[in-house]
């Protein structure tokens, strides 16, 4: 996808949580338990002030968020706040450096693509506390799985003590592939004194053979279940079924 095709998935999910939270604000949100429809339009309208305040600003460090009207205001300051990350998203050079909290990637380019999913994920919270779901785009959920993969449950500290699985796991969607390899990695930070102990993640797998198990299906499905957005309903899975649950359950602690 490229940063237009963003710039538009922002635009049209903004709209529809607009249009979601049009019939109720104070409907439950099944998704994020003790959420209503407000909080999570509450929560995406911040996250959405605040990066485009990184961008416009060109910060090197994360800004406070700033907090929502109370009342009937929120709609309207949801809207203002997308129309304007949208607006400056298309205006700076997406090489350009910025904070971001992803250490590969400290560039305006990471919050276009970011908040394109960051976007889709509470549009479908919104209209799941109505009962409501409007489709994902293919391109946009295969583009999902491949963000969460990569920036939320790859990776592990250099300091880390990795324990890498033997099992890996081929994943398809909308023509394209990942191989992945289940790890864990305990170690304690040399910055805080933290200590991690065992904590689940996966490695992109750059082996021939054939992984020990598959699973395959549209772009949406496979997103939505890996961000705990929808069912395994339309998955499918070649190999032990378990494999789709603990990728589910390191997602889960992934994303928080």
């Amino acid at each position: 996808m490229n940063d237009g095709a963003y710039l538009r998935a922002i635009r049209a999910d903004g709209q529809a949580t607009l249009d979601a939270a049009g019939l109720g604000l104070d409907a439950p949100v099944p998704t994020t338990p003790g959420w209503t429809v407000g909080d999570v339009v509450a929560h995406l309208g911040r996250v959405h002030r605040q990066k485009a305040h990184i961008v416009r600003e060109l910060l090197v460090s994360e800004p406070p968020m700033v907090e929502p009207p109370d009342g009937n205001g929120l709609l309207e300051w949801f809207a203002e706040g997308v129309h304007d990350l949208t607006e400056i998203l298309s205006v700076t050079d997406p090489a350009t450096p910025v904070h971001t909290w992803h250490e590969p990637d400290q560039t305006v380019g990471f919050w276009i693509r970011r908040m394109a999913h960051e976007t889709l994920i509470h549009r479908v919270d919104a209209e799941l506390g109505h009962g409501l779901h409007s489709p994902v785009g293919a391109d946009l959920g295969a583009d999902g799985v491949d963000e969460i993969l990569d920036v939320f449950m790859g990776g592990y500290p250099e300091w880390a003590q990795v324990d890498r699985s033997p099992v890996v796991v081929g994943l398809e969607s909308e023509g394209r592939a990942w191989r992945l390899r289940f790890l864990s990695w305990t170690g304690t930070s040399p910055n805080s004194g933290r200590e991690f102990t065992d904590v689940a993640g996966i490695e992109f797998d750059t082996g021939t053979t054939k992984p020990d198990a598959f699973v395959r299906g549209p772009g949406d499905a496979l997103d939505l279940f890996l961000w705990g957005r929808g069912s395994a309903d339309g998955l499918i899975v070649d190999g032990h079924p378990s494999v789709l649950l603990y990728l589910r359950d390191v997602a889960a602690d992934a994303t928080g």
